[in-house]
């Protein structure tokens, strides 16, 4: 978590947020899957028209080195994710072109756990990710995430979090329920409202926690985790908070984002055929690298 945040200050609420799910990792990566035939895998206008694959993506971790997660390939589909300190691992099944499961191995240097995701489908649309998170020490509990449409684009993408008993794995108890509200301008997002909320704790009851992020500025070259398909882009939103978690919907660059009264802007060079190599953050917030496979 602590790499997102110096990269992202004006996104740090959001971040805290999604960072109170059991079993999140330090860094907060995320797990995304390719195929450009895949539905949802459209770009910016910008550039020679040329599909590449991301495969490297490197920024700062806040200690004064860097971070990277590597992105690897077998016959144009991803096949596993994996972070520069081993924080996490994804691994990928497929069922011909569709991503059918996930496994997430998360180790934040003193819990390790994993979670094992089977992803469904109507009419060839995400329907549910269900999961079930073990750590080490014995705690379970289950994630189910869902997305609704509009427009043929994301909407609300809603996440409902419930720890199981471990003595008695048929009951279980819900921990909190994270809904994320998409607006778009055109084919970008211009809000990204994001609300916890937990249940009733008696004495205590906590009202909801609600951030709003604000996109503008966008530029017309091609968004590379627009590429990915659309699932990874619903599941990652919610799952994990890594530099494209609430970003990935649109099918440009923003160079501008707002939240709760911090703004950050951006600076982007671009390859020949309209791919972002570099974006350089104001408020000294750090710069984010590139690197694609064809």
């Amino acid at each position: 978590m602590k790499k997102l945040l110096y990269i992202f200050p004006a996104l740090i609420g959001l971040m805290l947020m999604v960072s109170c799910q059991p079993g999140r990792d330090e860094s907060g990566d995320l797990l995304f899957g390719l195929d450009p035939n895949l539905p949802g895998s459209g770009g910016g206008s910008g550039g020679s028209g040329t599909t590449k694959y991301l495969h490297k993506l490197t920024f700062p971790d806040g200690m004064g080195g860097n971070y990277t997660v590597t992105y690897n390939y077998a016959l144009g589909k991803l096949t596993n994710v994996r972070s520069s300190d081993n924080s996490v691992s994804y691994d990928l099944t497929y069922d011909n072109n569709n991503i059918s499961k996930i496994k997430v191995v998360q180790d934040d240097g003193g819990t390790i756990t994993t979670t094992n995701f089977d992803i469904s489908y109507t009419n060839g649309k995400f329907t549910e990710a269900k999961g079930t998170g073990v750590e080490d020490s014995g705690n379970l509990f289950n994630n189910t995430i869902t997305a609704s449409y509009a427009a043929g684009k994301v909407s609300k993408i809603v996440s409902k979090m419930q720890g199981i008993d471990i003595s008695d794995p048929t009951v279980t108890f819900d921990m909190f329920t994270m809904q994320n509200d998409i607006t778009y301008s055109g084919n970008n997002i211009s809000v990204w409202k994001s609300t916890m909320s937990m249940p009733p704790m008696p004495p205590i009851t906590l009202p909801p926690i609600v951030i709003t992020a604000n996109f503008s500025d966008y530029d017309a070259y091609k968004n590379p985790f627009n590429t990915l398909p659309e699932v990874f882009n619903i599941v990652s939103s919610v799952f994990g908070t890594d530099t494209s978690a609430v970003t990935a919907f649109s099918a440009n660059n923003y160079k501008k984002v707002s939240v709760e009264g911090q703004t950050v802007t951006y600076t982007y060079t671009y390859d020949a055929d309209g791919y972002p190599t570099k974006a350089v953050a104001s408020e000294d917030a750090g710069t984010l690298t590139f690197e694609y496979t064809k």
